[in-house]
């Protein structure tokens, strides 16, 4: 019977949290700068592997191959982030980014929303056309979205 109460404990606090939250969107947040844009961030950790290296190079190699033209624009733009520098702490945070992590995120009206793509990326970093086609399919899903 004490077991018992020592879980409905907790369980009724989260019951709680999560009815606090009900109309909560984790995944869009307001910006100070409402322009349309996508945003590749690629979070790393001071020491780094051979795939995080690999997925580094091939997200640059796409986006030099395939959208120089929305680069030079301002309208993908890519950024390389030390989730272990404390300097970087809110934008690890705002993305759940702790390691290495990609992210793709779009920004429209002032809205954002992202996709993570890590689990796709750390999948597929030995096979560059299949990385470079998921990535490519995830971008234009998200070019898309401004121009709607």
């Amino acid at each position: 019977m004490r077991s018992l109460f020592l879980y409905s404990i907790p369980l009724a606090l989260l019951i709680l949290f999560a009815g606090c939250s009900g109309n909560a969107q984790p995944q869009k947040t307001v910006t100070a700068n409402g322009a349309a844009r996508i945003e590749v961030l690629d979070f790393h950790t001071t020491h780094r592997c051979k795939t995080c290296l690999t997925i580094e190079q091939l997200t640059k190699g796409l986006l030099a191959e395939s959208y120089s033209r929305e680069m030079k624009e301002g309208l993908i733009s890519f950024r390389l982030i030390n989730a272990d520098d404390e300097a970087n702490a809110e934008i690890v945070e705002k993305f759940l980014a702790f390691g290495t992590t990609l992210i793709i995120n779009t920004v429209k009206n002032g809205q954002e929303s992202h996709v993570d793509l890590t689990s796709f990326a750390f999948m597929n970093a030995d096979d560059e056309t299949k990385f470079k086609a998921g990535l490519k399919k995830h971008l234009e899903e998200s070019l898309q979205k401004i121009k709607a």
